[in-house]
This record gives structure tokens, sequence and C-alpha cells, in this order.
């Protein structure tokens, strides 16, 4: 098996679950719209908070793709025997996970792309920025909290287990991380911790993007702290995965 079948298998294995793709397309979509219509408005100043909103429920749309359905995917595999299986399949570790990575940061895209639309068609939302640094930062969010997802099942063996850790790690993900409202408005200590987790810098990024122009130099410092994000967590991945084998 190739990387690249590796990547088709997996899209098809994803389309092909509905109730999977109503909680991956479907909710993320409601919830965005049922906040949208909230009367605060004027809170944010001259954009509506559905606009506001849309960058921080594409971060946290990212966010949960991985820590949770990921996790609790990989989860199942592993206790119907089929992680076993790829692991002796003709194909390194490395591109049976990097396929992964890309088929599911692949499916991301097309919940930006879906989200942005209803904002768009609804609420007026418009993304003002180059619109080439949608999908990097898609990517760069996948590749952030999909190795978490892994890392997480590779810990819990099962979903009673995985539980617990994903939503000690999602909570604080959700409302520390700048997705419904500024790190700026919290208390100071949490807001020193919302500063500094990986959901913040894909969410301000986004928010710069949709509602601003910003050159590289906007960006670099959200840029940068992704790419940390992802080196530590997937250095902790692979490290795990090492001493499984």
């Amino acid at each position: 098996m190739s990387f690249w079948q590796m990547i088709r298998v997996n899209l098809i294995v994803v389309f092909r679950n509905r109730s999977g793709l109503f909680w991956t397309l479907v909710m993320p979509s409601l919830i965005y719209v049922g906040l949208s219509v909230l009367p605060i408005k004027d809170f944010f100043g001259t954009d509506t908070y559905a606009t506001y909103l849309l960058p921080g429920v594409l971060a946290l749309t990212i966010m949960q793709g991985g820590i949770y359905t990921l996790a609790y995917w990989t989860i199942d595999l592993r206790s119907r025997g089929v992680l076993k299986r790829l692991n002796v399949a003709p194909i390194k570790k490395t591109e049976l996970v990097l396929g992964l990575l890309v088929s599911r940061s692949l499916v991301m895209f097309l919940q930006a792309i879906l989200l942005t639309l209803i904002g768009a068609v609804f609420f007026g939302a418009e993304i003002h920025g180059p619109v080439l640094w949608v999908p990097v930062l898609v990517f760069l969010g996948g590749f952030v909290f999909l190795p978490l997802g892994l890392l997480i099942s590779s810990f819990a063996d099962t979903y009673e287990a995985a539980a617990p850790v994903t939503a000690a790690l999602g909570l604080p993900f959700t409302f520390l991380g700048s997705v419904f409202y500024p790190v700026e408005s919290l208390p100071y200590h949490l807001g020193v911790i919302g500063h500094f987790l990986p959901i913040t810098f894909l969410a301000d990024a986004l928010r710069l993007v949709y509602l601003k122009d910003p050159t590289l130099s906007d960006l670099w410092w959200d840029l940068v702290w992704l790419v940390v994000w992802i080196v530590l967590i997937s250095g902790l991945a692979i490290w795990r995965f090492r001493l499984e084998e």
C-alpha cells in the first residue's frame, strides 16, 4: 500500500461513516449558526459576532477533530485489531501516520469551506486576507491536534480511559483559547495560560486572515508558535510510539 493509497483509504473510511459525518460536518455548522444569532453584536465593535466567531469555531473544529475524533477512532481500531494488521502491512509507519494526518487535514479543509460558506451566505462574513492562508493554517492546525489525538490514543486503550484525558485538554482549549471571546477578556492568570495554548495561535491567525488583510509579519508570531507546538507534540508522539514497538 502506497502513501497516496493510504490517504484514499482514510478518506473513504471517513465519508462512509454517516454518523461520523454528522458530527464532523453538521454539528460544527449548527454550533456556529446557533451562537451567531446571539444578541451580543456590539460587544465586538463594528464586526458582527458571527464574523468574529467564524475563525474561532473553525479552530475549535480542527481541535476537536484531533483530540476527540481521531483519538476515539484510533482506540476503536486498536480494540478491533486493525492497527496490528496495519503494522504488518507493506508500508512504512511514517507513511502510515502521514497518510492519516494528510487525509484528516483534508477533511478539516472541507469543514473550513462549509463553515465559510455558511458565514458568507447567512451572516455576510468575508475573507479579507489572502485566501491561500486558510488551507495553510488549517493544515498547520491539523498537524498540531491530530498527533495529539494519536498521542492520547497511545495512552488509553478504551473510550472510558480516553474520555477524561480528552475532556481535560478539550475544555481548557475551548474556553481559554480565543474561540468565543478574546483571551484579553479573561482574568489575568487564565489569560496567561490562554495566550500560549495552540488553539489560541490558530484562532488568532485565522481571525487575522478572515477579518483583516495581514502580511507575513503580522502572522509570524502565530505561525512560529504553531510550528513549535507541532514539533513538541509530534516529538512526544514519535517517542511514545517507539516505546510501544
